[in-house]
């Protein structure tokens, strides 16, 4: 295994000893690890570049398994470098990548394929700091609450707050365009379950049972993802077969429309009275942490974590052949 860290400003560490690192606990990455490296769009040096004290060196490397979330990991720019690079990756390609990261151009897309998910009014951050109250005004008038205001291109609820009156509206979409230049404003879905589906495949990807996130703070924020240990999840999710088969198959089709590949995970808000599930997000590099939703989803399914981790592999070689590029060659 070949280990890249990343750090806060953006610099690549070449880690040499990379399970030492990942069982220390995920620390920060700082550049004093590890000698620099990079990628070349070379397809003919599918490699990692070390700078080795003055010499450089290549590492090769079969394929690439990104485990960023957020800009320049999970918004299609890292995608794009290994595309110019030639090499393998897990997870979703460019353009699903890109759609996908932008919460808004998501609900668009499923909008044009008649797939239910939670609406949002979106909001641009130019519009917002020259129009202010014109902005906010119009806003007044067509919510109600609680709602939410969030980044439409972030993640890890970085920016996200639950606004429960109007006052608090305008400081919740200035925390949101910190993250972003459009910001949505999305109803809180109260009364209903906060449910998740893990993806797996390629042109027939599958989908596991689904998981329910049951947070004990006001909502699924940063710190209950990351930081406390006090959220509880239910496997499978408290639905009945019904219900379960919807998520599933919704799953599945929001990820084939969004042209995902390899996996993503889908998030769902389900009201049980009215019988319906409404996508709120996919995330197309899930968490792979002890307490990460996908890959438990997997292992209740019946796929082990190891299996699991072939499994994503294979896609991405498999993909590989399919390539532009590969396929050119053949010819």
């Amino acid at each position: 295994m070949v280990a890249i860290g990343v750090t806060r400003q953006g610099q690549w560490v070449y880690l040499r000893d990379g399970e030492a690192f990942l069982e220390a606990g995920h620390p920060e990455v700082a550049p004093e690890m590890g000698p620099s490296c990079f990628l070349l769009p070379d397809p003919d040096k599918k490699g990692v570049w070390v700078n080795g004290g003055g010499t450089m060196f290549l590492v090769e490397i079969d394929a690439v398994f990104p485990v960023l979330h957020g800009p320049y990991g999970e918004d299609g720019t890292l995608q794009g470098l290994l595309e110019l690079s030639g090499i393998p990756y897990v997870g979703a390609p460019v353009l699903a990548s890109a759609v996908c990261m932008d919460k808004y151009t998501t609900k668009r897309i499923l909008a044009s394929h008649g797939v239910p998910h939670v609406p949002a009014i979106p909001v641009e951050r130019y519009a917002w700091r020259t129009k202010r109250e014109e902005v906010l005004a119009n806003l007044l008038e067509r919510v109600s609450y609680p709602l939410f205001a969030k980044p439409s291109g972030s993640g890890s609820s970085l920016g996200v707050t639950k606004v429960k009156s109007p006052d608090a509206l305008a400081g919740a979409l200035d925390e949101a365009f910190l993250y972003d230049t459009r910001a949505l404003v999305e109803p809180a879905m109260e009364g209903c379950l906060e449910v998740e589906c893990s993806v797996l495949g390629n042109e027939e990807p599958v989908a596991s049972i689904a998981g329910q996130i049951l947070p004990r703070r006001e909502f699924y924020d940063y710190e209950a993802k990351y930081l406390e240990d006090t959220t509880e999840l239910a496997i499978p999710a408290r639905l009945d077969p019904e219900m379960m088969e919807m998520v599933r198959e919704l799953a599945v089709q929001a990820f084939l429309v969004t042209g995902c590949k390899g996996m993503a995970r889908v998030d769902f808000f389900v009201d049980l009275k009215a019988r319906k599930a409404y996508v709120n997000e996919l995330n197309t590099i899930p968490g792979f942490t002890r307490v990460s939703m996908y890959p438990k989803m997997w292992e209740a399914s019946g796929l082990s974590f190891p299996e699991l981790v072939k499994r994503l592999v294979d896609l991405a070689l498999e993909r590989q052949t399919q390539s532009w590029r590969e396929v050119y060659r053949r010819t």
